[in-house]
């Protein structure tokens, strides 16, 4: 590949303009697409919904029940608070830090990289993203600026550790750990790397000399404040008489899902390694070609950042499930890896070929979101619920934002279809599936939204138990997609609700939830 004079421009682009702006009008540009669009990915609509949720008082855990920590849904009861505007607004929040990240990516990469090295890093950090499910308001998007504002601070006083100002570190230690503990309260995944980095913190302090007393001090007062937030939580449900809830959401559930079969975790670590392929090979090459190239100076800052790489990748193995989302968290040390390979021109080469690569997957895998989705699309979806009538929506698989966008009515402390449908997840969210279905079904729900065909983790019993229902009491009046296109929406109204949709003649509703205990 030839060294063509644009990027010879470009190399020099940091020195001669300013990055700040570049980096925000190429996130602005990449997810441009998307800003306005209700049916980004299932997970975040749901963190808007409970966004709602305690704005209008109820509680995680108690009210309606996840396993996210309370501090993810504080974040979109803030963006709630745009009314109508709110989709755009937690939009444009991810966006805002997207870019806040990927500036605190360059910051950390300029201490191993030229310049346009660590800006193109920062660039990949932006891009990569959309491959994952990122597109939008994911909770690694938010908590990996915090993540990365805590291991700035920590590559940022390097120097200063060398000092033995042991005030100076227990303080920075402290501003750390309160990074952490915020960022523990968004994803509890987080505390693998703010481990790693209260044990650097330790290691510094033990070449230093320092005696075990001062040690042992700073440790506990590191890991008071990054527990701060979480101990702060937990405090909060006991005094209202709901801390073993607590406990079950965000301890126990986690130990109590099933593994899913070999072929659908196959195929997620296929999609995964062509995800993180590019990042392998750039370490391989760094590795291999550019060890010569660091100073004594950058040892410290390389040795530190390919342990957080390291640290962050086996945290993302030891954890399990392998969800394509769980990478996002890795996107930010290993981006910070691609900076070096602008040292000697074949590096350079590699990793334009990686930003190629990269924007045009990018965009191709949001136009492929996009069509699935899309605002008209939801809207015509939403509009096929007639809520002139009374009745509730149930959401079996489907866009959660519905239960957003329309009045939400509250048929069961479980809304998120997940754990109904997941095979997995039977017996570990403090409700029996089948039982809550046919709760749901007795309460004889207006609509019900269904995604067809099944899946392979689905949960068969729970789903013929819906669909048995659905057959005696329900008709079509809406379909959004084709199974063979990834399968398709389906919106079920109640025969007997005299809607007005052009259906069959309605039949006497009287008797089916005998009929459906029965099934």
């Amino acid at each position: 590949m030839q060294n063509y004079s644009f990027l010879r421009r470009f190399n020099q682009f940091p020195v001669a303009y300013c990055p700040h702006l570049f980096l925000f009008l190429a996130a602005l540009a990449i997810r441009f697409m998307t800003l306005g669009d209700p049916n980004l990915e299932w997970d975040e609509e749901f963190y808007l919904f409970g966004g709602g949720r305690l704005l209008h008082g109820h509680l995680p855990y108690i009210d309606f029940w996840d396993r996210k920590p309370i501090g993810l849904f504080l974040i979109y009861a803030v963006f709630h608070l745009f009314g109508a505007y709110r989709i755009i607004a937690y939009q444009i929040g991810a966006l805002l830090a997207l870019w806040g990240t990927a500036l605190l990516v360059r910051s950390m990469a300029l201490m191993i990289a030229p310049a346009s090295g660590a800006l193109v890093a920062a660039l990949i950090y932006e891009i990569w993203p959309s491959l994952a499910k990122g597109e939008g308001g994911q909770s690694p998007i938010f908590y990996n600026l915090l993540v990365a504002g805590a291991m700035y601070l920590i590559l940022d006083h390097l120097r200063g550790f060398q000092d033995n100002d042991r005030k100076y570190r227990s303080n920075t230690g402290i501003f750390v750990m309160i990074l952490f503990g915020l960022a523990i309260q968004i994803k509890y995944t987080v505390i693998f790397e703010g481990i790693f980095a209260g044990i650097y913190l330790i290691y510094t302090e033990i070449r230093s000399g320092y005696k075990i007393t001062a040690i042992a001090l700073d440790s506990f007062i590191w890991i008071f404040f990054a527990l701060l937030p979480t101990i702060a939580v937990f405090v909060f449900y006991i005094l209202i008489g709901h801390g073993h809830d607590w406990i079950f959401a965000n301890i126990s559930s986690v130990f109590l899902r099933t593994s899913e079969g070999h072929q659908v975790i196959f195929g997620r670590l296929i999609k995964i390694s062509r995800l993180l392929a590019p990042f392998f090979i750039a370490m391989g090459v760094n590795f291999l070609f550019f060890r010569k190239s660091f100073s004594e100076e950058q040892a410290p800052y390389v040795a530190f950042l390919g342990m957080w790489a390291a640290v962050a990748f086996g945290a993302f193995v030891v954890f399990g499930t392998w969800y394509i989302h769980y990478i996002l968290p890795l996107l930010l040390p290993f981006s910070i890896q691609i900076a070096p390979l602008f040292y000697k021109k074949f590096g350079r080469n590699l990793a334009w070929l990686i930003v190629i690569i990269g924007i045009v997957a990018s965009q191709l895998s949001i136009r492929k979101t996009l069509r699935h989705g899309g605002k008209r699309q939801f809207l015509a979806l939403e509009k096929s619920v007639d809520y002139g009538k009374s009745g509730c929506i149930f959401i079996y698989s489907g866009p959660i934002e519905l239960y957003d966008a329309l009045p939400y009515c509250r048929l069961t402390s479980h809304p998120f279809p997940s754990h109904f449908s997941l095979q997995s997840e039977e017996g570990a969210t403090g409700m029996d599936p089948l039982a809550e279905i046919r709760a749901v079904l007795a309460q004889k729900p207006a609509y019900i939204i269904s995604h067809e065909p099944e899946s392979l983790r689905e949960n068969l019993n729970v789903r013929k138990t819906l669909y048995d229902a659905i057959s005696r009491s329900y008709f079509k009046v809406y379909t959004w997609g084709s199974q063979s296109d990834g399968g398709s929406v389906s919106v079920y109204e109640r025969r007997c609700l005299g809607h007005v949709h052009k259906r069959p003649d309605p039949e006497p509703c009287d008797g089916d939830i005998e009929e459906t205990h029965a099934g």
